[in-house]
């Protein structure tokens, strides 16, 4: 009865449409490009593209989600802020404020002095300079994640620049609203008062993360419900926005500053995981309204120099990043090519950087919209870069025959004849054991499939080939039958009951030691051949139960008795 007294409202509908129509484009393209190992951003960008007014015109408004495009960005800097660690930050201060500002300096120059030669306005000139500057922080360190490459040497330069991104970026959000200002004559004016209220700003939102913000949070907490907690850092994180926007300044910049407040607080990790679908949504929405931007007629005119600016982009970012870590002396071998490879894309915040441009008219639509489609196909390419960047580090090495490689080089691999170990697999453990070996003088060959590991272990000094431990070829062209010991690693029992057997069968007495990382299986191995086998997740179960009987207060004579007791139910014959 009461939807029925109700007149209907055409523009909340019209809204209403759109906004589904956004949300299955979006559900559409993610499905479809997941398939094909895009990043998210892309597919969002391809979304708004689709429908918006350039394409097929479902969205005709694009402003009409500017407010929405705000929040996203907002959102975005907020939960980069709760990431942010000041003690991060102080462990890797050279690379964030040695290579990083070194790195956004010379980029932003660079692009900048080429974007004004282009024929744009100073201010459009500065905005997309920083746009090009910035990195993909999101894919970067998804595509590190995945690698397992996080704790490397190069990884933490990168992760180190990308920090002094984050800072600067916040410089940026200060200067849209400024030079979008056109009612001032005096823009040093105009920027000084801003700065003065960015610092006021960041003061109070400092004071009340600090006094107010965790009493808040602890009642929230006392409520013992999760909605209200939701609630709750919805309504901060808007509050903070609002606060921004009143100053004159940019909604994402409150967002960043009382997300670092809170990073500093007890709740950081509930509230990173309550905002994590609201941000995502959000985000995927601001990405949208990019691609409704973005002016597709630029593709079948000027694709091919879209692509040669791409390839411009990739390369003086990898070069000047590349070059500033290895002047500064923060990476070493082939480090800082690496470094410069994972940080060659621009990224998803320079692509904020110029819709919230376009949206204060400081940016040209087509100027944007060229620029916005260089940003998205550098970031398509860059997880295949991200990847292979160890290959393609050494590659460029070679070919600069040592005059950008300050790496030694690898020394010949050295096939022993006899009295040898043979290291089959060569991770961490191996790497170990190497060390050891080197330690007492016992020569020895590693073998490993992984060809970056094989290199950064021959940049090394290591004696370690390419090839599979599980091949006899292999094996037998180490002159396994003349080794004093050999260490294998396998990666199932299959591989290993065959492989065993193979070299027993071949008449080889050497005495072998399996690594394995599947549990069971240990008498067959030591009946066919295995002379001790050790199953992983068998010891690191009991090297953790160790540590736990210990810290509750076991004695050490009963816990090694009971240890020692489940080693051989478990494993009767392991080592």
């Amino acid at each position: 009865m009461i939807a029925q007294s109700l007149p209907p409202r055409r523009g909340a509908m019209t809204f209403l449409q759109q906004l589904l129509l956004v949300l299955g484009a979006s559900l559409l393209t993610t499905l479809v490009f997941r398939r094909l190992r895009l990043p998210t951003v892309v597919t969002y960008i391809a979304a708004g593209a689709l429908v918006g007014p350039h394409f097929l015109g479902w969205i005709s408004a694009p402003e009409d989600f500017a407010l929405v495009a705000e929040f996203g960005v907002a959102f975005l800097l907020f939960s980069i802020g709760l990431e942010f660690s000041l003690e991060r930050m102080w462990a890797l201060r050279f690379a964030v404020f040695g290579v990083g500002s070194v790195q956004v300096a010379a980029c932003a120059l660079i692009f900048g002095g080429a974007i004004y030669l282009w024929g744009s306005s100073l201010a459009a000139a500065v905005i997309l300079a920083g746009a090009l500057a910035f990195s993909s922080t999101a894919l970067v360190t998804r595509e590190l994640n995945e690698l397992q490459q996080f704790h490397t040497r190069y990884a933490q330069t990168g992760l180190g620049v990308l920090l002094f991104q984050d800072l600067a970026a916040v410089v940026f959000l200060v200067l849209i609203p400024v030079l979008g200002d056109s009612s001032q004559n005096s823009l040093a004016v105009l920027l000084s008062w801003s700065l003065f209220k960015g610092f006021a700003l960041f003061l109070l939102l400092m004071a009340a993360g600090k006094w107010l913000l965790p009493r808040i949070y602890a009642e929230v907490a006392q409520a013992g419900a999760n909605e209200v907690f939701v609630l709750g850092t919805l309504v901060i994180a808007l509050l903070a926005a609002w606060l921004t926007h009143g100053f004159g300044l940019s909604m994402a910049l409150g967002g960043f500053v009382i997300g670092m407040m809170l990073s500093e607080t007890p709740f950081k990790h509930q509230i990173i995981a309550d905002i994590r679908p609201f941000r995502d949504i959000l985000l995927g929405l601001f990405f949208v309204a990019v691609g409704m931007n973005v002016e597709l007629s630029l593709l079948p005119s000027h694709w091919a120099r879209l692509l040669l600016f791409t390839a411009v982009l990739i390369a003086v970012k990898a070069l000047v990043v590349a070059a500033v870590a290895r002047v500064l002396g923060s990476a070493q071998g082939t480090d800082p090519i690496r470094v410069g490879l994972i940080l060659a894309q621009a990224g998803e915040f320079g692509l904020a950087l110029i819709t919230l441009a376009q949206f204060n008219r400081i940016v040209p639509p087509d100027q944007g919209s060229f620029v916005i489609l260089i940003i998205v196909f550098s970031m398509m390419l860059s997880p295949l870069l991200i990847r292979n960047n160890g290959l393609v580090a050494r590659w460029l090495a070679r070919w600069l025959d040592g005059s950008g490689n300050s790496s030694p080089k690898a020394a010949p691999v050295t096939l022993h004849r006899g009295s040898h170990v043979v290291i089959g697999g060569f991770g961490r453990v191996g790497e170990t054991l190497a060390q050891l070996l080197e330690a007492n003088d016992i020569p020895y060959v590693g073998i490993d499939w992984n060809i970056e590991r094989v290199g950064a272990a021959r940049s090394a000094g290591r004696n370690v080939v390419y090839g599979d431990c599980a091949r006899l070829d292999i094996l037998s062209s180490c002159h396994i039958a003349t080794a004093r010991l050999a260490i294998l690693t396998f990666r199932s029992l299959d591989l290993a009951r065959v492989t065993i057997a193979g070299i027993r069968a071949k008449g080889v007495g050497t005495p072998i030691i399996v690594r394995c990382s599947e549990h069971g299986g240990v008498e067959e191995l030591i009946s066919i051949g295995a002379d001790h086998v050790v199953p992983e997740m068998l010891e690191a179960s009991l090297l953790i139960a160790a540590q736990a009987l210990s810290l509750l207060g076991i004695p050490p004579g009963l816990a090694d008795r009971q240890l020692h007791a489940v080693r051989e139910a478990r494993a009767p014959e392991t080592i």
